[in-house]
């Protein structure tokens, strides 16, 4: 019988060494070096092992190959859940994901509806549409953006659109983890855009991120809370905005020498 995974919701489901495979070739682990990771990997599972515990034994393999810099990229969802604690560093790397794809964004707009005025998180306009989007942070991975909040955008919305007269427009909801099974049956009936982790295929927040080598700071697993803080209060939310000499200041001189040089390689490795 194959050894059973225990998911980040509890759910299990059989070893799969294909799953490692594609998820390794996503974000660029050589041919070669994927079959030493996975025989390093064969001798340490046992039944009932914890996804997040395969990942970090993932991690270490490839900390000491030839290419770490491909350890912090295996940290990446967890590295959009260290964006907080507020959800305004969130908004900012949204903004900052579609105008790499060729939206005209703005953040934090205050807007008035026909009742009521409302706080917009992010404002994107591309192709002569007008996007109303909601940067829906979790800090909690298995947490799910849930059909109360498609309820929500969809009355303010509704508010927003009766006053506004420049054109056609539509709500998105932007999360770092998942939507639940109801809040994407809603969505698709009152065609609000969804953008999850992985929703829709082939378009989720983690296809944006390949697509534009966007990744954000945390994805260094050893920033410290202090430059955490720093980098995002200065409103540095991805690894290519720190690459700025202009802002190297924001960090020691030992992160400038050891880290950046990493950092160049996953914003080139795309």
């Amino acid at each position: 019988m194959p050894t059973q995974v225990t998911k980040v919701d509890g759910t299990t489901e059989p070893y799969n060494e294909e799953k490692i495979r594609t998820s390794a070739s996503r974000v660029g682990v050589p041919m070669a070096l994927q079959g030493q990771m996975l025989e390093s990997i064969r001798d340490r599972l046992y039944d009932g092992i914890k996804t997040n515990e395969i990942f970090q034994m993932i991690r270490e393999f490839l900390k000491q190959s030839e290419s770490p810099y491909l350890a912090m990229k295996y940290n990446l969802k967890d590295a959009l859940s260290k964006l907080g604690p507020s959800g305004y560093p969130f908004e900012k790397y949204v903004s900052l994901l579609l105008t790499e794809v060729g939206y005209v964004t703005k953040i934090n707009q205050t807007i008035s509806g026909s009742c009521v005025t409302h706080e917009v998180d992010v404002l994107a306009e591309k192709d002569h549409i007008i996007y109303f989007i909601e940067a829906k942070f979790h800090k909690n991975q298995s947490q799910r953006t849930d059909v109360r909040v498609a309820l929500y955008i969809k009355a303010r919305y509704d508010d927003l659109k009766s006053a506004w007269i420049s054109g056609e427009t539509r709500s998105w909801i932007f999360t770092n983890t998942r939507f639940s099974t109801d809040a994407i049956k809603y969505a698709q009936c009152q065609n609000i855009r969804l953008t999850s982790w992985g929703y829709p295929k082939g378009e989720g927040i983690m296809d944006l991120i390949e697509h534009t080598g966007l990744h954000p700071i945390t994805i260094v697993e050893d920033l410290s809370e202090g430059d955490k803080i720093r980098l995002l209060n200065a409103g540095i939310v991805t690894c290519k905005q720190l690459l700025n000499p202009s802002n190297h200041h924001l960090v020691s001189n030992d992160f400038v020498n050891n880290i950046l040089p990493q950092l160049e390689q996953i914003c080139q490795s795309q």
